[in-house]
C-alpha cells in the first residue's frame, strides 16, 4: 500500500468519523427543513450532507493530521512532480494520482447541488478550495505548497464533475426507455 493511501485510511478512527458526522447531520438537518419547505430538491440536501462529511476528511488528510513544520515549505517549479515520476518515482506518482482522486467526489456532489448547467461555478469552487487549502498548508507550515497539487486537485474536480454530466445523461436515457421518474 502507498504512503498517501495508508495516512488516508490511518485518519479514518470511530472518533474522526464521528467528528465529521456531526457537521454533516446538522447540514442535514437544515437542509431537510428546506426541501420539506419546498425550496430544496432530496439529492441537493443528501449531496449537500455527504459533501459536509468529505469536506470533514478533507481537512483532516490535509491539514489537521498535519504537524507543524518550523518553516514554510513549498515548490514553486511547475509539474517538477512530473519530473520526479519520469525518473522513477513511484510514491510521486501515487501521490499525483491520490491528489486527483481526493476530489473526484468535490467535483461529483458540488455538481449535484448546482443549478447552474454550466458547472463553471462547481470547476471554480474546486479552484479555489485547493488554493485555500495550499495557502493554508504554507501559513500553518503544514504541508507543501505546491502548484502541481492544484493543479491535480482542479483535474480531480473536473473529472468529478463530468462523471456527474455522465450519470444524469445515463439516468435520462433509463427514464425515457422506460418511461420511468427517476429523478
Amino acid at each position: 500500500m502507498d504512503v498517501y493511501l495508508g495516512k488516508a485510511l490511518s485518519l479514518v478512527t470511530l472518533d474522526a468519523v464521528i467528528v465529521w458526522m456531526i457537521p454533516a447531520l446538522i447540514c442535514f438537518s437544515i437542509s431537510y427543513l428546506r426541501f420539506r419547505k419546498g425550496k430544496m430538491r432530496l439529492r441537493s440536501c443528501l449531496a449537500l450532507s455527504i459533501l459536509v462529511f468529505y469536506l470533514g476528511f478533507v481537512a483532516s488528510l490535509t491539514l489537521i493530521s498535519r504537524t507543524a513544520s518550523p518553516n514554510a515549505m513549498m515548490e514553486l517549479e511547475l509539474f517538477w512532480s512530473y519530473r520526479l515520476i519520469h525518473s522513477g518515482n513511484r510514491n510521486m506518482f501515487f501521490e499525483v494520482f491520490w491528489n486527483v482522486v481526493l476530489f473526484i467526489p468535490y467535483g461529483f456532489l458540488a455538481s449535484i447541488i448546482s443549478k447552474s448547467k454550466t458547472k463553471w461555478t462547481v470547476l471554480m469552487s474546486g479552484a479555489l478550495l485547493t488554493v485555500a487549502i495550499e495557502l493554508t498548508q504554507l501559513f500553518t507550515h503544514r504541508g507543501l505548497f505546491e502548484y502541481d497539487d492544484i493543479i491535480h486537485n482542479t483535474l480531480g474536480t473536473v473529472i468529478g464533475i463530468a462523471l456527474c454530466l455522465i450519470t444524469y445523461k445515463i439516468i435520462i436515457r433509463l427514464e425515457r426507455k422506460y418511461n420511468i421518474q427517476l429523478t
